[in-house]
């Protein structure tokens, strides 16, 4: 009989903790993902419209230089767009459509694709619009820029990404850039309305420690020719249209609606 007792004892512990467990808040999906919703309410609040796209506020602390890159693509070479959508389907892939991947401004790499460095701490590649987005990849403009500041910029968006209230996956939103003192580009695109008269081919600006860089003559858009090597071509100021170093070789044109 004491047996018995013992084991229905037992028994009865083993559920009340059980049931305890089972009535116990599960917390660790958000709190591991920094947000205050699950992933079934992810999915539900995807969404919106580019006619009325969420706020969404980058930190450019550590990266302005990349930022007025970021700045002079939306204002001269997307007519003032800030707007973009999140994609689960971008990152590398994107970087490999918009040949990011080439690393194209790495010293070896700067005559076989034709490009530039604005300097010899440029090497890496910032792809805009982000790789995260549905616009990244495929005719995104490239731009050289150090790998301190891109590092710097990585942790920023996806601080703003993972941020309760930030974009999900396949959402709308709508840029604008603080906690640094805003560049030329950046001034004037969040005047309203946007300020294109800095957009000019010969306009000068300090970028990256360099003064007097026009930033049009940087920006790149990959070329596939269905051959090897991949090239690139400038895909702003006088030179659109050219190959980087080879000025008098003109490849056909993206037009502004293939971005």
């Amino acid at each position: 009989m004491a047996v018995l007792k013992s084991v229905f004892s037992n028994l009865c512990l083993l559920l009340l903790c059980w049931s305890t467990v089972l009535g116990a808040p599960i917390t660790e999906l958000e709190d591991e993902h920094d947000t205050d919703y699950g992933k079934n309410q992810l999915s539900r609040r995807a969404g919106g419209s580019k006619s009325d796209p969420k706020d969404a506020s980058f930190d450019i602390t550590g990266w302005e230089n990349i930022a007025e890159e970021d700045c002079y693509a939306m204002l001269c070479l997307m007519g003032g767009e800030r707007v973009l959508v999140t994609t689960a389907n971008g990152g590398d892939p994107h970087r490999t459509e918009s040949g990011a991947n080439l690393r194209p401004f790495q010293s070896n790499q700067l005559a076989t694709r034709h490009t530039a460095q604005i300097n010899g701490q440029t090497v890496s590649a910032e792809e805009f619009p982000f790789a995260s987005t549905q616009q990244g990849g495929t005719n995104a403009f490239l731009f050289p820029a150090t790998l301190a500041e891109q590092n710097k910029q990585k942790t920023a968006i996806s601080a703003a990404y993972r941020r309760t209230g930030g974009p999900a996956y396949n959402e709308w939103f709508k840029i604008s850039f603080t906690g640094a003192p805003l560049g030329k580009f950046c001034t004037a695109l969040f005047k309203n309305p946007p300020d294109t008269s800095v957009c000019g081919n010969n306009v000068q600006t300090t970028i990256f420690g360099t003064a007097g860089v026009i930033l049009a003559n940087f920006v790149y858009q990959l070329v596939n020719n269905q051959g090897q090597p991949f090239f690139f071509h400038h895909a702003a100021g006088s030179n659109k249209g050219t190959r980087g170093l080879e000025v008098n070789t003109t490849v056909p044109l993206l037009t502004e609606g293939e971005f």
